[in-house]
């Protein structure tokens, strides 16, 4: 027997969103405050969107993953917040842009009552840092983990609710 169904989860959703004065919601306004970045690749860009991506598909040596892995450890982080901050690395190298904000999804799963229940409980949170050239590889990583940590303390704001408030570009 489930102490709550879906339709709870729901309801409940939907009435912090509705009271609108949320810490979660303020955390998000403030992270996202200012003019948003639109991440400006090389390339060309086709006049409409045609839907065509692509994916590139690659492995990491065992070797190199247990680097990765202690490397985090050795820094108080996980291995996600490693891939996170090479990967900002790398579009700041592509893009010459220092503030990056990336998506990612969370489970949603941070209640006990609801981990049984079925249902869509995905977010995005996103991930924005400002990277500063001058700082090393592990300062930017610690700055990743605290954006992580941060994220994952008020992941709880749906990530539509955002959009509409931000109206980003």
């Amino acid at each position: 027997q489930l102490t709550v169904q879906y339709g709870d989860f729901s309801e409940w959703m939907r009435e912090r969103t509705e009271r609108g004065n949320d810490s979660d919601l303020n955390f998000w306004l403030a992270h996202l405050a200012g003019e948003l970045p639109v991440l400006d690749l090389p390339g060309t860009r086709p006049e409409f969107q045609l839907h065509r991506g692509a994916s590139l598909e690659f492995a990491i040596d065992a070797p190199t993953m247990t680097r990765l892995s202690e490397f985090a450890r050795q820094q108080g982080t996980t291995l996600y917040m490693v891939m996170m901050a090479l990967y900002k690395v790398l579009l700041w190298r592509y893009s010459s842009q220092r503030d990056v904000i990336v998506g990612t999804p969370i489970s949603g799963r941070n209640y006990a009552e609801i981990n049984n229940l079925i249902g869509f409980f995905v977010n995005i949170l996103a991930l924005r840092d400002r990277l500063d050239p001058a700082a090393s590889f592990t300062q930017l990583l610690q700055q990743v983990k605290q954006t992580c940590l941060d994220a994952y303390a008020h992941q709880d704001v749906p990530f539509e609710q955002l959009v509409e408030r931000l109206n980003p570009p």
